[in-house]
C-alpha cells in the first residue's frame, strides 16, 4: 500500500463517513509546531467495523490509507514521493491499527506556515476521512549560528550550523539546524532537548567534522550533544555543576567537556526570594 495525496477535485465525489461508518479514521499530530529539517510524526489510527480484514499493501491489498495536507490558503503541500506500507500491515476486525508517520518523509515541508491535515481510507468505493487538524512549520527562533566553509575549488561548499528553538508543551525545545546559507535550504534539524536560558549555549566543531553543543537543559542539568556532519545524534551525556556551566573546549582536535556527571534525581528547581532562606 501507497501513501498518496487525494487530488483535490477527487474531494467533490467521496465523503467522509460519521463514527459510526465501517470505517473509523483518526490523525493527530504529535505537537502543534514543529521545526523545519525534523521528524514530522504524526498518530494514525484506523478502526475496522467491515466484517472483513483491511489490507493496506501488496498486490492484493483492498484498501488504501492517505493523507490530504494543505496549506492555510487550501494548497496542496507538493508530495516528493510516495512511502510503501509493509504486507504485514493489515486492519484486523475490532482491532485499532495504530501507527506513527512521518510526513517530514515524503511531504515537501520546506516552507514556514499553519498546515491542516487529515487522513483517510479508501475502501470498497467510498472514503472515510479523519476530522481536521492542525499544526505550524517554522524556522525556529535563532540563539547561535556558525558558518563553516569545507573542501576547495569544485569541491567547496559553505554550511551553517544555527541552533533554534521553538515552543511546545513540555518547555522551550533546542534544534541544531544544518542548511545551505544562501538558499536556506535546510537539511536535518537535530532534537537537543529542552533549554533553559540562564546560560547561552555552546557550539564547536571537531577535527573528524561532528559538531558539539554544551546547552542548560534544566536548572541543574547541562546536556553535551555530539552531532554528526549530517544532522545525526551520536550521543548525549549530562552534567551537573551545582548550577555552573561545564567548561567545553577542543583538546588535539577533540572537544572535551569536564564538569560533575548528573545524577537522576538532582534535577531540582532553583530555590529563589525569602522561601531560600529559611
Amino acid at each position: 500500500m501507497n501513501i498518496r495525496l487525494l487530488p483535490l477535485f477527487a474531494l467533490l465525489v467521496v465523503w467522509a463517513l460519521p463514527a459510526s461508518a465501517q470505517i473509523e479514521v483518526m490523525c493527530q499530530p504529535a505537537h502543534t509546531t514543529y521545526v523545519i529539517g525534523e521528524e514530522t510524526t504524526v498518530r494514525v489510527e484506523v478502526r475496522n467495523n467491515t466484517g472483513a480484514p483491511l489490507v493496506l499493501a501488496g498486490s492484493n491489498h483492498t484498501a488504501t490509507l492517505a493523507f490530504e495536507l494543505t496549506t492555510a490558503s487550501g494548497t496542496a503541500v507538493p508530495l516528493k514521493h510516495e512511502v510503501p506500507f509493509a504486507a504485514s500491515d493489515v486492519v484486523k476486525v475490532g482491532e485499532p491499527w495504530v501507527r506513527s508517520v512521518d510526513l517530514q518523509a515524503f511531504f515537501d515541508l520546506r516552507n514556514s506556515g499553519r498546515l491542516k491535515l487529515r487522513a483517510y481510507v479508501e475502501w470498497d468505493g467510498n472514503a472515510y476521512i479523519s476530522g481536521k487538524s492542525y499544526f505550524n512549520v517554522e524556522r525556529g527562533a535563532e540563539q547561535l549560528k556558525q558558518t563553516i566553509s569545507t573542501g576547495t575549488g569544485k569541491d567547496k561548499a559553505t554550511v551553517q550550523y544555527s541552533l533554534r528553538t521553538v515552543a511546545r508543551e513540555d518547555g522551550e525545545i533546542l534544534f541544531l539546524c544544518i542548511e545551505d546559507p544562501e538558499t536556506k535550504t535546510r537539511y536535518a534539524a537535530a532534537n537537543l532537548g529542552t533549554l533553559v536560558h540562564l546560560y547561552a549555549p555552546q557550539m564547536l566543531r571537531d577535527q573528524t567534522g561532528h559538531v558539539h553543543i554544551l546547552h542548560q537543559s534544566a536548572p541543574n542539568r547541562f546536556t553535551h550533544s555530539e552531532i554528526s556532519a549530517t544532522g545525526h545524534m551520536l550521543g548525549q551525556e549530562h552534567f551537573s555543576n551545582d548550577y555552573q556551566m561545564p567548561a567545553m573546549k577542543v583538546l588535539e582536535g577533540h572537544v572535551i567537556t569536564s564538569g560533575r556527571p548528573y545524577i537522576p534525581g538532582e534535577d531540582v528547581p532553583m530555590s529563589v526570594g525569602p522561601e531560600a532562606r529559611q
